[in-house]
């Protein structure tokens, strides 16, 4: 009895942790420039390399042998909360071929490893380009085609574009996919 209560205190010690993160990257969300600013990038890359960093800190904690939901309901709060900001960076003016293939392949439901394989990339690399990495010329021109093959950045095509939701200020009872819902734009909108 004494080992399980342990593993409890473990799961609520790395939760509350989580909690307290999650409440600073939420006010540095808040706090992020408009997306056409010169500076939105560079302090949504800070943003997302920390949320990157407590992804697998969760992930590691989740995939252990002490059983606690409240772990994998944090680390899924967490993939949330990252995966919206992507697709902000993403539609942001001058976003990174690694924002842009992380928001498409998530759209279409695959992961890194299976995009990689499909697109003739080397292991590793999607992760990289996600962290900030910059392809080669080659590298970039598949994963170019393999945005395109899967149908574009999410929203961003025939006068969709992707803005905030609700979900994406966890207002929402039925969050959107990435936080983001479609909103068709008239191509006479001035």
């Amino acid at each position: 009895m004494g080992q399980n209560a342990t593993l409890e205190g473990d799961s609520a010690v790395i939760v509350s942790l989580s909690e307290a993160a999650m409440h600073m990257y939420s006010a540095a969300i808040d706090a992020l420039p408009f997306p056409e600013d010169k500076k939105f990038h560079k302090r949504a890359d800070v943003v997302l390399s920390g949320l990157r960093k407590l992804r697998a800190s969760l992930a590691e904690a989740a995939s252990s042998n002490r059983p606690s939901p409240a772990v994998i309901v944090a680390l899924s709060g967490v993939r949330q909360r990252y995966d919206s900001l992507m697709a902000h960076a993403a539609s942001a003016p001058g976003s990174s071929l690694g924002q842009q293939i992380y928001v498409t392949r998530i759209h279409a439901k695959l992961s890194a490893q299976e995009v990689a394989n499909g697109a003739g990339l080397r292991d590793g690399l999607l992760d990289e380009l996600e962290a900030g990495a910059t392809p080669t010329d080659a590298e970039a021109t598949k994963i170019r085609d393999t945005i395109a093959a899967l149908g574009g950045l999410p929203g961003d095509d025939h006068g969709i574009h992707a803005v905030p939701s609700s979900a994406d200020y966890g207002s929402s009872d039925e969050p959107q996919a990435n936080g983001w819902e479609p909103v068709l734009v008239s191509e006479n909108a001035g």
